[in-house]
């Protein structure tokens, strides 16, 4: 199975009644062709979620949204990255908001995506800022931090002061999959 990466970006809030009708639609499509949700990250003003998925490849819930006559978005693979057992990490069941780095880069090997990195979630580490975990595209184009801080503003500033290029930083609710717990 594949980490599939779902980008929703909305011309109006999405409400409460959109996300539950969605869910009635595509949760029947995506068990057809064996795509399981995780969890969903949707900003505080509701413009934007990103949706974490199991599936046998990014085509696959490509065209489950296709068939349905959903918006096209964008879809990637990924790999979810996360902390070393060894570091203390809060149960990411417990936080019930994050703030979320979008980051986009031209094609990076792996030593140079690893330095960028580290020195973005170095400086985070100095600002108080807990990384949680991060998902990046196959092709190391894309990476999502979910981040642990007070508030959004040491995260902004984090990201100017290393020039990292970034989409988009956003605080956001988590949606948790009440089958996955």
């Amino acid at each position: 199975m594949s980490l599939v990466i779902v980008e929703t970006a909305a011309e109006q809030p999405l409400t409460d009644e959109y996300l539950y009708d969605a869910n009635q639609k595509v949760l029947p499509c995506f068990e057809a062709r064996n795509i399981t949700w995780h969890y969903s990250l949707l900003s505080l003003d509701r413009y934007r979620m990103i949706c974490t998925f199991d599936a046998p490849d990014a085509e696959s819930v490509r065209e489950s949204y296709r068939r349905l006559g959903l918006p096209s978005r964008p879809i990637w693979a990924g790999d979810r990255i996360r902390r070393e057992a060894a570091q203390p990490q809060q149960n990411l069941r417990d936080l019930t908001v994050r703030h979320v780095v979008e980051a986009t880069y031209p094609p990076l090997s792996e030593t140079d995506w690893n330095e960028l990195s580290h020195r973005f979630l170095h400086h985070c580490a100095a600002w108080g800022i807990e990384w949680l975990q991060s998902y990046r595209s196959l092709d190391h184009t894309k990476v999502i931090y979910e981040l642990n801080a007070p508030d959004i503003t040491p995260i902004q500033d984090a990201q100017h002061k290393l020039e990292i290029p970034c989409a988009l930083v956003w605080s956001a609710q988590v949606l948790i999959n009440p089958t996955r717990l």
